[in-house]
């Protein structure tokens, strides 16, 4: 038992530089972690993240003794990498993408790892080292496409049942009652438990790489397809019961009843490809190539300060760089007067009328909001500045709502990218949104505006954003918001008008 846990002498340097890569990594990094953690905390979907360490290091504990014999090396390439994650880390600071700042610094943790341990040993541990990617609190990105994809696939299985349902967005309504796919419908916790479930299920029972990935891919797979099945069952379950059952808080019980016999089945299906014990454990041979890196492992060490001190330097350098950049960039904070006073001949200010919705964000440091009427049509004007961007308050950020789910009075019934072109050439694309309430609906016209350049892409405005702040231009970047009331359901003629309008204020 002793002899188990003694470290063998060729590891005692080795862990601990792995101690101290992981301390200064997260000292280095530690806003970053401290995001990680508060994910965690609040989220149930993402809770999971608190375990993912102890069971990278479980698994590498449960074949301890496949290590024993192996020679760590500092490693040139880990240290390539390192610096590699450490510039996507400032790239995505300098953008304030939280995420990718996320994925970068587990990235350079790992990296380091691989520095100081060396290829073959990480190569030998690659599993339960990329296991630990597994601590980003990653998919809200995917909710969005899953809402969308959820109700496709229920309208879809109550038309094929023959039972009529009328749709608008994500709302759809049965003779029964009303429904609608708000995010907890999405099905992103069962895809996150399962990933998860399945990545450490595949490592324990499968020796080969290409059953470990496809166990993987189902382990993401069949929960999206499961999840669709799951709410079409609730609908029906809720319908034939006339709205008694699975229309409140019961049906997120069934939902995970449903989520255990799926994950049961996947791994009784699984069960049937098991690899062999002697399989799983065997002891990796080390031919005389390996034993020469062994060899070159321990003269490497004999540089052990230096490579350590030069692994230290590349994980600790970004955060400074980051600050050298940012003194760099400062973004004007104010809304030109082109748009806060807009001077059109045919529009005159108006005041603003009672629609009783108006746009609001996080985080903006400076907006100005105006309406305008030609005698006819009263349009609103909103456009919102984030400043430097504090974290929650970003021009890019997928909870800046119109609208946010289960609003009291609005819903979006409608939202679609549009392609301006033929009349709006500097806009392109932007989006294009209905919100309904039971007194009236509004067309909403969205979009993002950096220094002189406009699009709806989420992706393509923070790269010029990148772009933009590389270069030392501080001109403001904005949010862009239109909206006029809709009357007498004449959408068509409205939003010919809007689009005419952006046309002369914005373009």
């Amino acid at each position: 038992m002793l002899k188990t846990l003694e470290l063998p002498e060729q590891w005692r340097k080795p862990f601990a530089a792995v101690l101290l890569v992981t301390l200064v990594s997260i000292a280095v990094f530690y806003q970053t972690w401290e995001s990680i953690v508060a994910i965690w905390s609040r989220s149930e979907t993402f809770a999971h993240g608190f375990l993912v360490a102890p069971v990278s290091f479980w698994l590498i504990w449960l074949r301890r003794n496949n290590y024993r014999e192996l020679q760590p090396a500092f490693s040139k390439a880990g240290l390539l990498f390192i610096v590699a994650c450490g510039f996507v880390w400032l790239i995505a600071d300098l953008v304030h993408v939280l995420v990718i700042q996320q994925w970068a610094a587990v990235g350079v943790l790992v990296c380091g790892f691989w520095a100081v341990l060396g290829s073959h040993v990480i190569a030998q541990m690659l599993f339960p080292t990329l296991f630990l990617f597994l601590m980003v609190p990653f998919g809200e990105a995917f909710i969005p496409p899953l809402m969308e994809y959820t109700a496709n696939f229920v309208v879809g299985l109550i038309r094929l049942t023959g039972m009529s349902v009328y749709r608008e967005g994500l709302f759809f309504t049965l003779t029964s009652g009303n429904w609608s796919v708000v995010e907890g419908c999405s099905g992103l916790r069962y895809l996150i438990s399962s990933l998860t479930l399945g990545t450490v299920y595949a490592y324990l029972n499968f020796s080969s790489y290409k059953k470990r990935s496809i166990f993987i891919a189902a382990s993401f797979l069949v929960p999206i397809l499961a999840n669709g099945l799951r709410a079409y069952l609730i609908v029906m379950i809720g319908h034939f019961s006339n709205m008694k059952l699975a229309a409140g808080v019961d049906h997120i019980v069934y939902g995970w009843v449903f989520f255990g016999l799926v994950m049961f089945a996947l791994f009784y299906v699984g069960s049937f490809w098991h690899d062999k014990e002697d399989q799983l454990v065997s002891v990796p041979t080390i031919d005389s190539t390996l034993e020469a890196k062994g060899a070159d492992s321990k003269i490497g060490y004999k540089y052990y300060w230096p490579a350590l001190a030069a692994t230290i330097l590349c994980v600790s350098i970004w955060p400074f760089a980051s600050q050298g950049l940012s003194a760099m960039q400062a973004v004007h904070v104010e809304v030109p007067a082109r748009f806060s006073q807009p001077a059109l001949p045919e529009w005159q200010l108006a005041i603003a009328p009672d629609w009783g919705w108006e746009p609001g964000f996080q985080g903006v440091v400076a907006d100005a909001k105006t309406y305008l009427t030609d005698g006819q049509t009263v349009v609103g004007m909103y456009f919102a500045n984030f400043g430097d961007e504090t974290q929650g308050g970003e021009l890019v950020n997928s909870q800046n709502y119109l609208v946010p789910q289960k609003h009291k009075v609005w819903r979006i019934a409608q939202d679609n990218i549009v392609e301006l072109n033929d009349t709006l050439n500097s806009l392109g694309e932007v989006e294009e949104s209905v919100l309904d309430s039971s007194q009236r609906a509004l067309l909403v016209l969205r979009w993002f505006r950096v220094g002189d350049k406009s699009t709806a892409n989420a992706y393509v405005a923070k790269w010029w954003q990148l772009l933009k702040r590389l270069s030392g231009d501080a001109s403001p970047e904005l949010l862009v918001v239109l909206f006029t009331d809709i009357k007498n359901e004449d959408h068509d003629t409205v939003r010919q008008k809007l689009r005419k309008f952006a046309e002369a204020c914005c373009s």
